[in-house]
């Protein structure tokens, strides 16, 4: 079990029910909220891989009927209370509440005989936690509850004050919602440089993700009974638009429907590809968010990840963040001959490959309508109509495109920061196949990675190392560089979409300042012509016309002037109509008696040939006949 014998009551035998225990309803979280599984690493020599063995739990079979009892008895010897042993009386109380909102949680940890063990036969297994929802009070709580007071008790209530400054550090005020920065940090107590372990270790990660325009479609369950809640103290970090993720302090609402993912919809002229996306993803996808993982890496054997709570998309196919991590990601790793030290680092790794790779093909071939197609198939409808009608509205849907794809591209590049971050904490984890020690590094850092300085500081330290690991072949099928490289090449194809609208930008330009030197000509002459005759006309006609009526009617002069103002009303009425929605009629005309052609061609293909084969028959008969006539 998970909690040692001299922490649990006689009553803790039977499983708990959070349905109908009152008790949990005071808690935050219930083990009904939770994704609990064991993901089991084994490489095997004779197959030259790694096979994966992912055992899910029923949280509620783990964890004991009483909720309010709490694992840490006052009288125990074994255990040294780090609650007790504070001075602060605000600590105490805090601590007090964390034990009993998140005591609960060290019924969900594994053995750690069970863990050392399979450590000593080379079989690493990691306790796996998912949490649909992101509240930034849950760290401190997952933190407290799954860390083993026996080992280190000590150490996490300061563990727990290095997160809470984290979290300070790192979360950035929106008015669309907080977010945190791109960051992995260690929140060590111990600063030790030369330790192979540096946990526990918080991550967040940014990654996009596809939605649709206008409301979110009724969720399968809720998990924290404050989602859907704005309020100025709240602490959840909602989905954001991407135009929200970039102007976060701006207002985008009436930006949103300019969106790439808004405007342009491809399935509407594609009956196949409306086909596929209908029953791969069930909605259109017509918006594009900004989603965080949050990674917090108890120990080598425990990681707990949070994110949105996205249960109204599939399961399978696996359009949901923990169904994709557990159902694609792997598949890059079981071709790996050298993995980490930990099963936590390796998790943490696979973690973040399923969330940067949400909409990449690189990470996964069998996905529909990929981020890079869908910004491609927009460049290249936007590329067809500035042949056809260059005009000044084109440019402005380029220049949205170029703006969406700048912040993709700053994203991605901040998503590949935070994995080479990665790569030089975990350096000292990473071990060949069959032989489980830690190489040594050859310039080893000078600091902990518990101060978040040492990240922005040690940016040289890990080029080189990273240069020196892409130099050998067998380290570059680690996971961080598989996934360091499955990134780098979708932000290469990003970055020529993005130089392709630039030059789509500057050719645009150009056609409309082409055009516009034939409409200063028209313009001229037009304007030449109205200045010399209006006058002319407005005299002979006003003073042609009889002073008291009109001839040949029983009405007066007021008959003339109401016409007038009509006529002139309507007149200049659709004139400024046609100036200005003439172009959209337009285009929407042209598009649509294309697509009818289209569809005349497509339909007309198969009794075409029916026609061409039967025609080619009967002239065959009719040349045979007349042969013999002539004959």
């Amino acid at each position: 079990m998970p909690i040692p014998q001299a922490h649990r009551h006689a009553s803790y035998m039977k499983a708990a029910d959070a349905s109908t225990d009152n008790a949990w309803k005071g808690k935050p979280l219930g083990p009904q909220q939770l994704l609990v599984a064991d993901v089991r690493y084994e490489y095997k020599p004779a197959v030259g891989a790694t096979a994966v063995d992912i055992k899910d739990y029923v949280p509620a079979d783990l964890v004991v009927p009483s909720a309010s009892s709490t694992r840490i008895i006052k009288a125990a010897e074994a255990t040294v209370n780090p609650i007790d042993n504070t001075q602060n009386p605000i600590e105490y109380h805090k601590l007090t509440e964390l034990e009993e909102n998140w005591g609960w949680l060290a019924n969900l940890r594994r053995p750690i005989e069970v863990c050392k063990a399979e450590v000593a036969t080379g079989n690493l297994t990691c306790r796996w936690i998912h949490v649909s929802s992101k509240f930034s009070e849950y760290l401190p709580g997952f933190l407290w509850g799954l860390s083993d007071l026996d080992e280190a008790p000590k150490n996490v209530a300061e563990n727990i004050r290095s997160l809470e400054q984290c979290v300070r550090e790192n979360e950035r005020y929106s008015r669309h919602g907080n977010h945190f920065a791109a960051f992995a940090q260690s929140l060590s107590a111990v600063e030790n440089p030369e330790a192979d372990e540096q946990y526990p270790i918080l991550i967040s990660a940014p990654f996009l993700d596809w939605s649709v325009f206008g409301g979110t479609p009724p969720l399968r369950f809720q998990v924290d009974k404050r989602e859907g809640q704005t309020s100025s103290r709240s602490s959840v970090h909602p989905l954001r638009s991407i135009l929200q993720h970039y102007y976060r302090l701006e207002e985008t609402r009436d930006r949103e429907k300019d969106q790439v993912f808004s405007r342009h919809r491809p399935w509407t002229t594609d009956q196949e590809l409306d086909l596929r996306i209908r029953s791969w993803y069930g909605q259109y996808p017509t918006a594009l968010n900004v989603d965080e993982l949050w990674v917090l890496a108890i120990d080598p054997h425990h990681v707990v990840t949070f994110a949105s709570n996205q249960t109204w998309k599939s399961t399978f196919p696996p359009l949901q963040l923990a169904f994709r991590i557990r159902d694609v990601s792997f598949r890059s790793f079981r071709s790996s001959q050298v993995f980490y030290r930990q099963a936590s680092l390796i998790h943490t790794i696979l973690c973040l490959d399923g969330a940067m790779g949400m909409l990449h093909r690189s990470f996964w071939q069998d996905v529909v309508l990929c981020l890079t197609d869908r910004y491609a198939s927009y460049l290249g409808h936007l590329q067809y109509r500035i042949y056809r009608a260059p005009n000044t509205r084109l440019v402005m849907e380029l220049l949205q495109v170029q703006e969406e794809l700048n912040i993709i591209i700053k994203l991605m590049q901040e998503q590949l920061d935070l994995v080479e971050d990665l790569s030089f904490l975990f350096e000292h984890a990473i071990i060949h196949t069959g032989a489980f020690h830690t190489p040594k590094l050859t310039n080893p850092p000078s600091r902990s990675f518990t101060d978040s300085s040492a990240f922005s500081n040690s940016r040289f330290s890990r080029q080189t190392t990273l240069t020196a690991r892409k130099t050998t072949s067998t380290r570059d099928q680690t996971p961080s560089t598989q996934l360091t490289a499955s990134l780098s090449a979708e932000l290469r194809d990003l970055q020529e979409l993005l130089s392709n609208t630039n030059n789509l930008v500057n050719r645009t330009v150009q056609l409309v300042n082409i055009r516009l030197e034939d409409h200063g000509k028209a313009i001229l002459v037009f304007t030449i012509v109205t200045i010399v005759f209006l006058p002319l006309n407005f005299v002979s006609s006003f003073f042609g016309m009889n002073v008291e009526d009109i001839r040949n009617l029983d009405r007066n002069q007021g008959i003339f002037w109401i016409v007038a103002a009509c006529v002139t009303a309507g007149v200049v009425g659709s004139s400024v109509f046609l100036a200005f929605k003439g172009a959209d009629i337009l285009e929407k005309f042209t598009l649509w008696s294309e697509a009818r052609r289209k569809d005349r061609l497509r339909n007309g293909v198969g009794r075409g040939t029916r026609g061409l084969m039967a025609g080619t028959a009967l002239g065959r008969a009719g040349l045979g006949g007349s042969g013999r006539d002539w004959g």
